[in-house]
């Protein structure tokens, strides 16, 4: 059987959750496991339904990153859909996790989850994607939610101010660049 199941569809979606979904997956291949992605598995004449009905089916759990764009993606809601139903009908732990990222209100995932579960949200943050990652793992019962450790933020002042002053400066195109210069004595 695969091990975890992170299904995502449609460019428009892919595009827009692609840091997350990479960091994840290298993340989890880091940790000994090897995630089902159709990004990296379908190739061109394979059964596109049939075969991600297969590795939802086969998976041991189900990892949804969902943004605004995978809300509105008919894919998303089947295999959200479909996972589910597989959780509800297996009693080995298969659990449906859902990654929800920035701008996307908790309300609005009851169209996908009609019983809610535990989800676990992206902070809008620089280190929004790495804070989640430890939940993730908690979810996937790979660490108990206190056993990672987040680094702590070092806060540093700024060593010097530079302040670059330009007199009469010229612009000249090179190459397609527009660059600032110091006039031609």
């Amino acid at each position: 059987a695969w091990g975890w199941c992170v299904i995502l569809f449609h460019p428009r979606i892919i595009e827009k959750i692609h840091g997350i979904v990479k960091k994840l997956r290298a993340t989890l291949e880091l940790h000994g496991e090897l995630p089902w992605v159709d990004s990296r598995e379908l190739t061109g004449g394979d059964e596109l339904e049939a075969t991600i009905a297969d590795s939802i089916r086969t998976a041991r759990h189900f990892l949804v990153v969902i943004s605004i764009a995978a809300l509105s993606s008919e894919w998303v809601q089947k295999e959200v859909k479909l996972a589910l139903a597989e959780a509800e009908d297996r009693d080995d732990g298969y659990k449906v996790i859902s990654v929800v990222l920035p701008g996307v209100e908790p309300g609005i995932l009851k169209l996908l989850f009609p019983t809610e579960p535990v989800h676990i949200f992206v902070a809008d943050t620089p280190t929004g994607h790495s804070e989640a990652i430890p939940k993730i793992f908690a979810a996937l019962g790979k660490t108990l939610p206190n056993d990672w450790e987040t680094p702590p933020i070092i806060e540093t002042e700024p060593i010097a101010e530079l302040i670059l002053e330009l007199t009469d400066p010229q612009i000249v195109e090179t190459d397609g660049a527009r660059r600032a210069e110091p006039p031609l004595s």
